[in-house]
């Protein structure tokens, strides 16, 4: 059986740094407001890596006045203030926050319900020394205890998410128990600096977001399109093996549609459109009606209406049909961060119609895939949750027990250690989520795995059973990738630009010494290319050797051939593989034995040799299957 590892944490109050870093967020704002008098106070969260206040001050800050703010914190801390927990009624909490001026408070108490910041009609605080919030806690007990802290950055971020509202100034910080542990995630910091993927999208010619063409929208420049085709190809191929139908839907639907499918109702604010098309049109001379169509945001309609058409017959379940489907969604401006959040993007949406005798089996072979998945792309630690009914939501309780088993039961008959999410499902389906670990030990979420309670019985999605009787289809929807725009940004960042051989956009560089050994070095781009190796030849009159090996390293191919008189005359090469240090170049590598090598690298989809996920730290609540 499979072992439940308890509740899903959510860096809240369960994390045992949550305390910490709250009550610095609170110690940084009171900061502000010593040195800004007149700021307006935000929220102010801990977070699973630091904290943040969202403050509205009288002037703009920037990165100058981090080191004043950290300097008035360190004042605080010295002072070792003691954190007291308060209690106001709801409107003395109202006076108490209008009366200086903190209107953003006052709206928060206004927004409260029950069990939200306010116990029926008591607000709660917690102040230290003359610096008063509206705040539930939990707090350490004093000041003294921040003494390892860290502010990191400013961002601009609009009140409770609403561009029409004020934009406030965040500012960012960490904080940590000891130096040491402050210290180590600085320099972890500065490792995720490095492997940004949109400072390397610019080196390495990626991928582009040009605001004329609109923002969230990406270029996939011919570099990464080559990882984007390599991938997808893979994709159909291991799809097929799995007796998957794969099919293309149309980018638009009509209004009716989304509004029986429920998008509208729950995610138009979400959606683009409507576009007023002409619909039909005929002989008569008069103007068509005009129809209202909507941009999709996502691919399960297409996929019903797929299934539906034709009546369908218990013979043919399951019946999977898979989709790499462009989507479009709305974003605010200020979550969009480069590929691993946009408004166009490409999901491997796969939707499953079958019985509920079969729904368990399906439902785990799309979890050996996705563990695959992660496998291939040497992602490590996968961690699964079982994510259950949330207190809003469609469909019968009975329903709703029948598909939290069947997903309990695909992972127990793996033997899959997970956690329950309880409440954590969307308002239509309990859900399978997977997350794994990158090179560098952040967690990213994984493949998701639905059964849908919502859609079939919009639809009326059924087949016809053994008794010649119309039964409703189960739809299990399935993401592997989920977005491909997300998941190769992530990639960017995993192998910090080193890709493995299988995905790279250039293989192997070739190198002549000089110019007179231009044509054998032709005559290895030649052995290569005939094996669908992608090699570049760096031509000899551009710069010497030297300075075209660096251009070359810079462009990250997996290998740089160098070769000269001397190979040409054993019809061998010298082997520079990516990342070898000095002295790391493998010398009369037979040509025929280099080309097998780079092909069998190649076709295993092996990870690249300079990868090195030593830097991830285990987690709890590993997969026993891994």
């Amino acid at each position: 059986m499979a072992k439940q590892l308890g509740r899903r944490p959510d860096h809240g109050e369960d994390d045992p740094l949550h305390a910490l870093r709250h009550s610095a967020a609170h110690v940084m704002a009171g900061a502000v407001m010593d040195l800004f008098p007149g700021t307006k106070l935000g929220i102010g969260p801990a977070l699973r890596d630091g904290f943040y206040y969202d403050l509205e001050t009288p002037r703009p800050l920037g990165p100058d006045d981090l080191p004043t703010i950290e300097e008035r914190m360190r004042e605080v801390v010295k002072a070792d203030l003691p954190f007291e927990r308060g209690q106001m009624p709801r409107d003395q909490g109202r006076r108490f926050f209008a009366e200086r001026g903190q209107d953003l408070k006052v709206e928060l108490i206004d927004s409260f319900e029950a069990g939200e910041g306010a116990e029926g009609d008591v607000v709660g605080t917690y102040s230290h020394g003359d610096f008063v919030d509206l705040c539930k806690g939990p707090h350490v007990d004093r000041t003294g205890r921040l003494k390892a802290l860290k502010l990191l950055s400013l961002a601009g971020a609009y009140w409770r998410g609403d561009e029409k509202r004020p934009q406030l100034t965040r500012i960012y910080g960490t904080v940590f128990p000891a130096q040491k542990d402050l210290d180590a995630y600085l320099e972890k910091l500065k490792e995720i600096e490095r492997r940004d993927h949109r400072a390397l999208g610019r080196d390495l010619e990626l991928f582009r977001i040009d605001d004329e063409l609109g923002s969230g929208l990406v270029l996939w420049l011919p570099n990464l399109s080559i990882v984007r085709e390599e991938l997808e190809t893979w994709w159909r191929k291991v799809h097929h093996q799995r007796g998957y139908t794969l099919v293309y839907t149309p980018h638009i639907a009509h209004e009716k549609t989304y509004i029986r499918s429920g998008h509208l109702e729950k995610y138009g604010e979400n959606m683009y459109g409507p576009l007023l098309l002409d619909e039909g049109g005929g002989s008569s001379g008069g103007e068509a009606p005009r129809q209202r169509f909507w941009i999709k945001p996502m691919n399960c309609p297409g996929h019903i209406k797929v299934f539906q058409s034709r009546v369908r017959s218990y013979r043919e379940l399951p019946l999977r049909i898979g989709e790499l489907g462009t989507v479009y969604r709305y974003e605010r401006g200020g979550t969009l961060h480069g590929m691993l959040r946009v408004r166009g993007f490409t999901q491997d949406d796969s939707h499953i119609f079958c019985s509920w005798g079969q729904a368990q089996d399906e439902i785990g072979k799309v979890f050996d895939l996705a563990i695959e998945f992660m496998r291939l792309f040497g992602y490590s630690d996968p961690v699964t949750y079982l994510s259950t009914r949330p207190a809003k939501r469609l469909g019968s309780d009975e329903l709703w027990d029948k598909a939290e088993k069947a997903l309990a039961d695909a992972l127990g008959v793996r033997e899959v250690s997970y956690k329950i999410d309880e409440g954590g499902g969307v308002f239509y389906a309990p859900k399978i989520d997977i997350k794994v670990k990158d090179a560098i030990g952040r967690e990213w979420q994984g493949p998701t795995i639905q059964i849908d309670l919502n859609l079939p019985e919009r639809f009326d999605v059924t087949f016809v059973n053994d008794r010649g009787e119309r039964e409703r289809a189960v739809m299990v929807h399935r993401v592997l990738f989920g977005s491909l725009e997300r998941f190769v940004g992530g990639l960017i960042e995993h192998y910090a630009g080193n890709f493995p051989l299988w995905l790279n956009w250039e293989q192997v560089a070739v190198v002549p010494f000089r110019e007179d050994s231009l044509g054998y070095a032709q005559k290895v781009v030649d052995a290569l290319s005939a094996h669908e190796i992608r090699v570049h030849l760096d031509q000899p009159p551009l710069a010497d050797m030297r300075e075209r090996i660096r251009e070359a390293q810079h462009r990250r191919p997996n290998y740089i051939v160098v070769v000269g008189g001397k190979e040409e005359q054993a019809e061998t090469v010298s082997v520079r593989p990516r990342g070898a240090i000095k002295g790391g170049e493998e010398r009369g590598v037979p040509l025929d034995a280099f080309v097998k090598r780079v092909t069998a690298e190649r076709d295993a989809k092996s990870l690249p040799h300079d990868f090195d996920p030593a830097a991830a730290e285990p987690s709890a609540g590993q997969a026993t299957s891994e």
